[in-house]
């Protein structure tokens, strides 16, 4: 059987991305392995937060803080499944080139993700997250489907 040593899980706070994280928090547990939590926020911008969109839940992380609240909650999931070794990560940059760089940065082996916006128009037209690092990632890609969580 395959085991894991070190698992990657992306989080950008939605519950989408919380059941990512409490999937891999479990394999964690499971493989005793190490636990990246990784949260990517682009810096704030005038012009992304002076969007004429007011649904702010489609907007990507924009600040350290927001992405280390984010962080926060998600370790405290990761230790309720159980998961002991979990190191939080925040990082500036484009989730999909973060959660790549961190497999090799962090000596992952398995990256999670959920699957937020894989069958959504826009994110067949202009790519998401989950097919992102499908196709770049060097590692098991784990996309945890999180279909009951589509509100976000």
């Amino acid at each position: 059987m395959h085991s894991y040593s070190t698992i990657t899980v992306g989080t950008d706070g939605s519950s989408s991305s919380l059941k990512a994280v409490r999937s891999a928090a479990s394999l964690a547990r499971a493989y005793d392995a190490q636990l990246i939590i990784i949260c990517a926020y682009y810096n704030s911008t005038g012009s992304l937060l002076n969007s004429p969109s007011s649904d702010y839940s489609t907007l990507p992380v924009v600040s350290d803080d927001r992405a280390e609240e984010y962080l926060s909650e998600a370790g405290e999931l990761a230790a309720e499944e159980g998961a002991t070794k979990v190191r939080l990560i925040a990082k500036s940059g484009s989730p999909v080139q973060v959660l790549v760089d961190s497999v090799t940065e962090y000596g992952a082996d398995l990256l999670v993700v959920g699957n937020r916006g894989v069958n959504s128009l826009s994110g067949r037209v202009f790519g998401n997250i989950p097919t992102g690092v499908a196709r770049k990632a060097n590692v098991d890609v784990m996309i945890v489907d999180t279909a009951e969580y589509s509100d976000d």
